[in-house]
């Protein structure tokens, strides 16, 4: 199995993470920071992606519940209307076909792809180590049928407006760890998937005249990174 450091991804030590210590993942990487949610578990300061092996370290268990296609990401919030005024050139030599438009920001998810966990049935603190062992693929969608043209134009505007990364389709790796130190008597959950950028705004026709046609709203979302979540 191997560690995201053999992905040779640039990483500093001490940086706080949704209320926990963990590496610091470059922008580009494929794998991104563990998101750790308030209240869990695990020790603070302990998350990392060089878990500690030998036999008394916790190994995940498969936890054996159905996977959630729409995880929350701890931390995330939707973002700010941007309004739907955006009607395109206002002269008369408009650029006539279909465009998409982005009105707001939808917090991010997570489509899970393997769950597990680790019980200290112990008076101490115990390490764990987790390891990705189930992968999957999660495509661009929406909350209505997309055609091809539109799959194709939506993913472009979310790469240009919000998230670079984004992706028509993305498969999570198999053999990915995170680990630290889990409380007594506790349990660390985990999640392994694929994050996906969210969005609200429509999809239209764009006439000759500059007026506007055929508008539809909808959620579209795209996968750009996958990672560890732990509870």
């Amino acid at each position: 199995m191997r560690s995201l450091t053999t992905r040779a991804v640039a990483v500093t030590t001490g940086l706080l993470i949704m209320g926990s210590s963990a590496a610091a993942f470059a922008s580009d990487s494929p794998i991104g920071p563990p998101a750790v949610a308030d209240g869990t578990a695990v020790d603070p300061g302990t998350v990392t992606d060089a878990p500690a092996s030998g036999a008394d370290v916790l190994e995940g268990a498969d936890a054996g519940a159905a996977l959630e296609e729409d995880q929350p990401i701890p931390g995330e919030t939707d973002g700010p209307d941007l309004g739907d005024g955006d009607n395109g050139p206002t002269s008369e030599d408009c650029p006539r076909g279909p465009f998409v438009h982005i009105t707001r920001n939808l917090k991010n998810t997570t489509s899970v792809k393997y769950s597990t966990f680790a019980k200290n049935d112990t008076g101490s603190t115990k390490d764990f180590k987790f390891t990705s062992k189930r992968s999957g693929t999660t495509t661009v969608g929406a909350s209505f049928t997309l055609s091809a043209e539109f799959k194709v134009r939506w993913v472009g505007k979310i790469k240009a407006d919000l998230q670079g990364s984004a992706s028509h389709s993305w498969t999570s790796e198999l053999g990915v760890e995170i680990g630290g130190k889990v409380k007594a008597h506790k349990t660390v959950y985990g999640d392994y998937g694929i994050r996906k950028e969210r969005v609200y705004g429509y999809q239209a026709f764009r006439n000759t005249n500059c007026s506007v046609s055929n508008k539809h709203f909808l959620t579209v979302w795209a996968p750009y990174r996958e990672g560890w979540a732990l509870s």
